[in-house]
């Protein structure tokens, strides 16, 4: 007897077979039936009572599973590549409805997980697919387990079916950030390189944030795993505290997964500040002798400046030295020679110049203030000179001051074109004032010669004499003799000629009687016949020598003493004679130079003061050397061509200027600390005020004026050493013999490179030192002097300085400092002096 199954199967062939049921079509599902899904978790089991109950319900067509057809599915998953946030379908087909499917123990997703079963007929079933996180595999299956699977009859199927292949990354990219300079100056950059576990995409200049800095010029060389970007750091910046954060959701790696978080560079440190300077020079209007100082003043320390970043217009740079540890520096600046320009500046360039972080002042130059430099000497030459008739000889040269010339009869005047070496200069052509490069008025011109004399004096009182004898041809006759009364020869008498029984003088037409005898007066008045010597005198205070021919006409000659002279004595000089009014009755200048000779009190010239003849220009209101007088004893003899007033007064020997009677009248040391000291100075001859009566005690000093100011107040008299400085031309004439006094007595000397820097400003320290020497006190080694910056006091000025303050010659300036590198004034010079002599005795 069969089974009670086997029956029942029997039945049911049976009834199909004979077409009493209708077939029933079962829909076979696909992978793309995912909408008519019956949602089911764990499996569906479906009992054959249910199958056959379904079975009759819905008459079916052929397509169940046979028991005799073993079991066969298909496995597809939709998605071949997941990524972080991705799911796929996967369709499971049977060949035929099956009563018992369940994912867990009849399927295995690689790398994933399996969810969300359902079917809406037992065959086709749908399944959810998640990637495992964190993974990155290419090659992954869903293995179907057939074995587990039961289908018609209850029977079970046999085997594996795999799915197709899908890919996973699940992976997110990551960072890290390297900084190649962790130390950022200013105009410096660096590379930043941003290394990602895998290539990505989508990295922009966005996604880092940049404390004080900007990145540029992104980019990568690998296709986007490692990526270069250049780091500027922000202009003045100083932030030892910064990083770069990169925010990783904003970049991809090629599958698609975005990055999580952020990553943080090491730190790194920017000082991007760049210093600043000033630049300030002291004095703006530099003369010949003078220097200036020059403060450049950091806005912080520098460590590398030397005098290669500076220049200077027109002038030279040196003693630089920094004040308070590299902030404030100061230099001296000594103006070139010869040179009359304005609108100079002390020029720092900004790159060669750094601070402690190495940040230079960045690109071009820092200025000073502007100063005029004006180093022209004083002159009294001329640069050009001719005449308008005739032929200078010799050729005119500036150093030549004697020329003649000779022009036929027939140019009765000729006129004179000179021009001044220095404009600042006057000039005067045979005693009426010419301007320079202009001619002179017409000269009347004798038989014979003529002299002519053309004055130049300077602004600093010094002249400069000129002449020119032209000589005029006779004129000739027709007879070719040189007379009218039948001579056949000529005759001289007195240097005169024959003509109508009348004697000429030599020098003037007009006939006179013919004498050898000088006229002289002694009552200050004299009347001399056209062409006759002569003198007159005013007791023996002064005469006047006329030679012959002086003039073409009678002269009337008168001296006359000046009792006020307030009116024109405004320089307050050492007055050695009385001012003497000189007048005469011809207006034009003499043809030939008179002589003066004036009695002086020489008593009352000190050692370095000798005396000089002056004549008072009316119109500048000023004194005027005459040039080349003759001393002898207390008396002074000089040439002119013109009479105005004149005097002797006393000048100094070294410099040539005139000297100061009353330092009490400096129109500038009312109320200073050093006046009482400036005047005993001035009064003693140790130094000197300029000629406008100021003393300017606040200006500083030259070397080569403190050897003179040193000499003058020990009144040395033995002679100077040979200068074999490298420099020594740079030594003015007026200090030659003061330097190499000092020098010979060791109590200056050079520096290493062999130069004396006669124009550079005298240091305090080098005060110290020089009159430690003077006062014949060997300067002994001292860790320090007592003051308050001992440290800055060079070794070799320690002992003098000690010295100095022990002995009250010198002492600290306020908070008890010495100063050494400071530029010592006139008015510190000069009081030094003064208590090195008292204690010298």
């Amino acid at each position: 007897m069969y089974p009670v199954k086997k029956m029942w199967r029997l039945f049911l062939c049976l009834i199909i077979i004979a077409g009493a049921l209708p077939l029933t079509t079962i829909n076979k599902a696909s992978a793309s039936d995912e909408a008519a899904a019956v949602q089911s978790t764990g499996s569906v089991n479906t009992p054959a009572s249910d199958e056959a109950a379904s079975l009759a319900e819905s008459p079916s067509q052929g397509t169940g599973q046979s028991d005799t057809e073993p079991l066969t599915a298909t496995v597809v998953v939709a998605k071949d590549k997941l990524i972080i946030g991705d799911s796929s379908t996967v369709t499971i087909k049977f060949s035929g409805a099956v009563t018992s499917f369940d994912l867990s123990s009849d399927m295995t997703a690689q790398n994933g997980s399996l969810g969300n079963l359902s079917t809406p007929d037992n065959i086709t079933y749908t399944a959810t697919l998640t990637p495992t996180a964190n993974i990155n595999a290419k090659n992954n299956v869903i293995t179907l387990n057939l074995a587990g699977v039961t289908y018609a009859g209850g029977l079970k199927g046999t085997g594996t079916i795999d799915s197709n292949n899908y890919e996973i990354d699940t992976e997110r990219p990551t960072s890290t950030i390297a900084i190649a300079d962790s130390k950022l100056m200013a105009g410096q950059t660096t590379t930043v390189t941003f290394t990602f576990s895998e290539a990505v995409k989508g990295v922009d200049l966005a996604d880092p944030t940049v404390a004080n800095g900007t990145l540029s010029n992104l980019s990568s060389s690998d296709g986007g795993k490692t990526w270069a970007a250049t780091l500027t750091p922000t202009p003045g910046i100083q932030d030892n505290t910064n990083i770069i954060t990169l925010d990783n959701t904003g970049v991809a790696d090629l599958a698609g997964n975005a990055g999580e978080g952020t990553t943080n560079s090491a730190n790194y440190e920017i000082d991007t500040v760049r210093p600043t300077a000033t630049i300030v020079v002291a004095d703006n209007e530099l003369k010949p002798g003078e220097t200036s100082l020059v403060t450049i003043t950091f806005s912080e320390a520098v460590s590398d400046f030397n005098l290669s970043s500076l220049t200077a217009s027109n002038g030279t740079l040196s003693n630089l030295t920094p004040i308070d540890g590299g902030t404030t520096w100061n230099v001296t600046l000594m103006p070139n020679a010869n040179v009359n320009a304005a609108d100079n500046f002390v020029t720092l360039d900004n790159s060669m110049v750094h601070n402690a972080a190495g940040n230079s002042l960045g690109e071009g130059v820092t200025k000073s203030n502007p100063y005029t430099v004006d180093t022209v000497l004083p002159s009294a030459a001329l640069s050009h000179l001719t005449i308008s008739s005739g032929t200078l000889s010799p050729a005119f040269v500036p150093e030549t001051t004697s020329y003649t010339a000779n022009v036929p009869y027939a140019v009765s005047s000729i006129k004179v074109n000179a021009a001044m070496k220095d404009n600042s200069a006057t000039m005067t052509v045979n005693g009426s004032p010419v301007a320079s490069a202009q001619p002179s008025q017409d000269i009347s011109l004798n038989v014979g010669v003529n002299p002519i004399t053309i004055i130049v004096a300077a602004k600093d009182l010094s002249t400069k004499t000129y002449t020119i004898s032209v000589t005029r041809a006779n004129r000739e006759t027709n007879e070719g003799g040189s007379s009218d009364n039948g001579s056949s020869g000529s005759g001289s008498n007195n240097g005169g000629s024959v003509d109508s029984g009348h004697v000429s003088s030599g020098c003037s037409t007009t006939p006179v009687i013919p004498s050898d005898n000088k006229i002289i007066s002694t009552d200050g008045q004299l009347i001399l016949p056209p062409g006759k010597a002569g003198e007159v005198r005013s007791g023996d205070a002064i005469s006047i020598s006329v030679p012959a021919c002086a003039t073409k006409q009678e002269l009337k000659l008168a001296i006359q003493k000046v009792t006020d002279t307030h009116p024109f004595i405004t320089h307050h000089g050492v007055f050695l004679s009385p001012v003497f009014e000189l007048s005469k009755n011809v207006p034009a200048s003499f043809d030939k130079p008179v002589t003066l000779t004036f009695a002086f009190d020489s008593a009352s010239l000190k050692s370095n003061q000798t005396a000089a003849v002056f004549y008072y220009d009316e119109a500048k209101k000023i004194w005027i050397m005459v040039p080349a007088g003759r001393v002898q004893e207390n008396r002074i003899a000089v040439t002119v061509d013109h009479f105005t007033k004149f005097a002797v007064l006393a000048i100094d020997q070294t410099t040539g200027l005139t000297v100061i009677s009353d330092p009490a009248e400096f129109a500038d040391i009312s109320g200073h600390w050093a006046e009482a000291s400036i005047k005993q100075a001035a009064s003693t001859g140790i130094v000197t005020g300029y000629p406008d009566g100021t003393f300017k005690p606040g200006k500083t000093v030259t070397r080569a004026e403190f050897a003179v100011m040193l000499v003058n107040t020990l009144g040395i008299k033995k002679p100077g050493a040979e200068l074999t400085f490298i420099d020594s031309a740079s030594i003015g004439a007026w200090a030659k013999n003061a330097v190499a006094q000092v020098v010979q007595l060791g109590m200056m000397k050079g520096y290493e490179n062999g130069t004396f820097r006669p124009n550079a400003e005298i240091t305090r320290a080098e005060i110290a030192v020089t009159i430690t020497n003077a006062v014949g006190q060997i300067s002994k080694d001292t860790p320090e002097a007592g003051f308050a910056d001992d440290s800055e006091i060079p070794d070799w000025a320690k002992g003098s300085a000690e010295f100095l303050k022990q002995t009250g010659i010198m002492l600290g300036k306020d908070g008890n400092r010495f100063a050494p590198q400071d530029a010592a004034t006139r008015a510190e010079a000069v009081t030094v002096l003064l208590n090195m002599f008292a204690l010298r005795g």
